[in-house]
């Protein structure tokens, strides 16, 4: 398990070894993508400054995604399905502590989901739903499953499609019983790696509370037979360059010691919420230093798509698209009910971009759509996920 060689981890990512900017210069350059000594560019004179550093890594870097994904992003949107939370994470309005006026607790039933779902299909051209969960005791096991199967026949009378899972840590079994009901892919970030800071952000007393429980859910997730799996810090909660330090090194494990790691990249940029007690942190990276590093990850892992979300604005998602091979998010709304039942609220600010105008702009920076990318999940899995009925 990872959190067995966690403590030598990130032992080593706080005395990163110096090195010259010449040095970095022909490390950037010269290595090719995959190799993993580049990761000591997160530390290195000039990152994230703007300048020859960056162009180069950027640079390199949509050349890489060009090559592996012919600069074609795949659309996802998500669907929230609950906002009642047992878990007290101090940055989100959905924290259990929260009583507010600016939180709704909502929790969408089967009839309610299949109207979301429809009209994202049907009027947005949507083939990859991204079913959000927050830590809510009664969306567990048998109820997303029901779920999940519901999305995904809807989606196959439509033409196929892939449905994804962002929600609490789960066992093993629990995994298992998605992947057979048609889950696609699955997205848990570790918010930091930072054991201290997580435990002071975390102080409920659910499962995400313990922070080795969460770190080794990856583990879980790859032993039930997930193959398209998701990885992230939120970045900004902790200092942000060890983060990603030990972020790259939990990938490079789980690829040595599980035969496979994640194929998807979260990088959420930690947004101020109104339930909140953490607003802001003087971790964030500004916006160079964050496009430097997630081309530097590409370089690292070139077939692992980033996933791109409204958090940020339109141009920055394009500029954080470069290439293609990612997830893209377009329609974005964070409340249950929020896209046909017209709820208000969020967990935290986000943009939303229409798909059939953004998708067009999109174009006019040269990134195609692949709207349907079922194919993608089969090549992964080697079958359909489509459930025998």
């Amino acid at each position: 398990m990872f959190s067995r060689d966690y403590n030598q981890h990130w032992l080593a990512t706080g005395a990163p070894e110096p090195f010259s900017e010449d040095e970095a210069l022909r490390l950037a350059q010269e290595s090719p993508p995959g190799d993993l000594a580049l990761a000591r560019l997160l530390f290195a004179p000039g990152f994230g400054t703007g300048g020859e550093l960056d162009s180069i890594l950027l640079a390199r870097s949509e050349q890489v995604k060009a090559a592996l994904f012919h600069r074609t992003v795949q659309a996802v949107v998500p669907v929230y399905v609950s906002s009642i939370c047992n878990e007290d994470c101090l940055y989100c309005n959905y924290r259990s502590g929260n009583q507010g006026a600016a939180v709704r607790r909502l929790r969408l039933n089967d009839e309610e989901l299949r109207q979301e779902a429809q009209f994202l299909i049907q009027e947005k051209g949507f083939h990859c739903l991204e079913l959000v969960y927050a830590s809510d005791p009664a969306m567990r096991g048998a109820a997303m499953c029901r779920q999940v199967e519901l999305v995904r026949n809807l989606l196959e009378r439509s033409g196929g499609g892939a449905v994804g899972l962002s929600a609490q840590a789960l066992e093993e079994h629990e995994y298992r019983s998605l992947l057979d009901a048609g889950l696609s892919f699955s997205v848990l970030w570790q918010e930091t790696y930072d054991r201290t800071r997580y435990q002071q952000l975390h102080p409920g007393r659910g499962p995400k509370a313990s922070f080795e429980y969460r770190l080794e859910a990856y583990e879980r997730m790859l032993a039930a037979g997930l193959r398209d799996i998701g990885i992230g810090v939120l970045t900004g909660l902790s200092p942000w360059k060890r983060d990603w330090a030990m972020l790259i090194r939990h990938e490079a494990w789980l690829r040595q010691h599980c035969g496979h790691s994640a194929t998807i990249l979260g990088i959420p940029r930690l947004k101020p919420a109104p339930g909140a007690l953490v607003h802001s942190t003087p971790f964030l990276p500004s916006n160079q230093e964050f496009l430097a590093t997630v081309a530097l990850h590409n370089l690292l892992f070139p077939e692992v798509r980033p996933f791109v979300s409204t958090r940020e604005s339109f141009e920055m998602c394009v500029q954080l698209a470069r290439g293609g091979g990612c997830l893209f998010t377009f329609n974005c709304t964070t409340i249950p009910g929020g896209y046909t039942l017209h709820n208000p609220g969020y967990q935290f600010p986000s943009g939303s971009y229409d798909a059939p105008v953004y998708s067009r702009k999109l174009a006019e920076a040269g990134l195609a759509t692949d709207w349907n990318w079922a194919w993608y999940e089969e090549k992964l899995y080697g079958h359909s996920l489509v459930p025998a009925s």
